[in-house]
């Protein structure tokens, strides 16, 4: 179906040069995908492998699936509108659509072959996605330093690929598993040059700096694209393939993300490089419920993704009315410049970073908590302790984002004008926000029988 739609598109694009007018048919058809996929979460005792089992939809990465279609979507959406200092671009609609296609079609490789393909796949289009307003230098600084970045993780996963088939003459991961299973005994194996490859391009510590410094290059718009889907995506794949990879690396990219990621912070006055940042504390996070192959990843990823989309939406609305912006790619660059004139887009925002923080009954809290349990219950007892204390550590730097907010609570100018489809979504989102608790017990009880 996304085939079709990327043809399609392509022809329409021929012939209409209305770029909104575009922006919502893609969306309206990225709405009846993720309903297709919704519809084959039904299929839960038998797994779907495709072109000789170079790719397989299961029941553990069909959640996955649904996720990444309604987080591209949510981010197209906002495109559909007039935007006061954002340059609409006719292409970013398809340039999304592709990279959805690489996005989606990750976390169900099945075969070395493909998975490079995919990855390059994403990557390139992600470059493209990044550098797209290229009137904007630091939009073309960032999408440059990003491509080079990018290509160094490139070679890794290449070299990485060569020398597991060279080793074992097998390309298909489900017979590596099997084979390192009996074969490695949990000793180097090429796969460490693989995860290294896919840590470099999500932008975790050790190999960081390079997110931080795009991150902060591109449009506000671009940032929350590329900040978002790209590492869910890559991050799921590690976790399906869990098996493949040496926990021990992923370990210490554990501890060095959540140090850096709560420490760095302290010294930074930008909002996106806090945001940078925060990403990184996160999937440092994360990084223990992958090792350990539990569902709280599922959880932690859904209200990570929530929350994130949430702050970029209520920055883009801010900026869209800022009488003096910094530039019309980014109106808003400091966390002083946070001036806003709506106090339901403060709360709004003050939430979410309570759900960061870990605040409960936010789902923020129970990400943590059910890390934190499955961490005990494995008698990872330093790991808990680690991501306690450097939870409290980031409490900081969100505490400081969430006192200039407070600042604007008593300001009782004009109120911001939001667009109904964005004021729609934003509604939509805070609420799941501030009620999953609710439906928590349900939501882990069909984790568990979709997983078993």
């Amino acid at each position: 179906m996304l085939l079709v739609s990327l043809v399609s598109f392509i022809v329409y694009l021929a012939y209409n040069p209305n770029t909104q007018h575009y922006n919502r048919l893609a969306s309206i058809s990225l709405l009846f995908i993720s309903y297709l996929a919704w519809e084959c979460l039904n299929i839960q005792y038998s797994n779907i492998t495709l072109y000789n089992d170079w790719f397989k939809y299961t029941s553990g990465n069909s959640p996955i699936v649904i996720l990444l279609i309604i987080l591209v979507l949510s981010l197209l959406l906002y495109s559909t509108i007039y935007n006061k200092y954002n340059i609409s671009n006719k292409w970013i609609a398809l340039l999304m659509i592709i990279n959805l296609i690489g996005l989606i079609l990750l976390p169900m490789v099945n075969d070395l072959i493909p998975l490079y393909v995919i990855i390059e796949l994403q990557s390139y289009s992600l470059y493209i996605i990044t550098g797209i307003y290229n009137k904007s230098y630091n939009a073309t600084r960032g999408a440059i330093l990003y491509f080079v970045t990018g290509g160094i993780a490139s070679v890794l996963i290449l070299l990485s690929s060569a020398e597991v088939y060279h080793q074992t003459g097998l390309t298909n991961l489900n017979e590596l598993s099997t084979y390192y299973l009996f074969n490695n005994n949990n000793g180097f194996n090429s796969f460490d040059i693989l995860i290294i490859g896919l840590i470099f391009k999500m932008g975790l510590a050790p190999l960081h700096s390079w997110s931080i410094a795009v991150y902060s290059y591109t449009p506000t718009y671009i940032t929350a694209y590329i900040s978002i889907v790209a590492k869910v995506s890559i991050m799921s794949f590690i976790y399906l393939n869990i098996a493949l990879f040496n926990t021990q690396v992923l370990i210490i990219s554990f501890y060095l993300s959540i140090v850096i990621a709560a420490y760095m912070p302290l010294y930074q006055v930008t909002i996106k490089s806090i945001l940078a940042y925060s990403g990184i504390l996160n999937f440092g996070y994360l990084i223990t419920a992958v090792i350990l192959a539990d569902q709280s990843y599922y959880l932690y990823i859904l209200q990570y993704s929530l929350t994130h989309i949430l702050i970029f939406y209520i920055i883009l609305v801010i900026g869209s009315n800022t009488a003096k912006p910094a530039s019309q790619w980014s109106p808003i660059v400091n966390v002083n410049e946070l001036l806003i004139n709506n106090n339901t887009l403060i709360i709004i925002f003050i939430i979410c970073l309570f759900s960061l923080i870990g605040i409960p009954p936010l789902p923020g809290f129970y990400g943590k908590y059910y890390i934190i349990v499955a961490l005990m219950d494995s008698g990872l007892y330093l790991e808990s302790l680690t991501i306690i204390i450097f939870s409290v550590i980031a409490t900081y730097y969100y505490a400081y984002i969430i006192k200039q907010l407070a600042i604007n609570l008593n300001n009782n100018n004009d109120k911001v004008l939001i667009n109904n489809t964005v004021s729609l979504i934003i509604s939509i989102y805070i609420v799941i926000l501030i009620s999953i608790y609710l439906i928590l017990p349900t939501l882990l009880e069909g984790l568990t029988l979709l997983n078993n």
